[in-house]
């Protein structure tokens, strides 16, 4: 599981740095930075991760799902990935 959970964070923080960071002007995130407060992510960007990480991980997000605590840092959305692929495994 350790290994998978380092891959779905390497992924995630690739996806973050090329396609959401620039526009907000942002070289460098922290996996425990807060994504929401520092613009990095916006509601835009939430749309184009959610859809992103479905089609890479093969995996379902609820809009239930969409919420700070899960999309808010880097540990966050790593965190669901790993629950939701551990739930489709199941």
């Amino acid at each position: 599981m350790l290994d998978m959970d380092r891959d779905v964070r390497s992924v995630v923080r690739a996806f973050i740095a090329t396609r959401l960071a620039p526009s907000a002007g942002r070289a460098e995130i922290a996996d425990d930075e807060d994504l929401i407060d520092t613009g990095v992510v916006n509601s835009l960007g939430i749309f184009q991760l959610v859809a992103f990480l479905e089609e890479r991980f093969q995996i379902a997000i609820g809009d239930e799902e969409i919420t700070p605590e899960n999309f808010g840092t880097i540990d966050g959305i790593e965190r669901l990935v790993a629950s939701r692929i551990a739930a489709r495994a199941a």
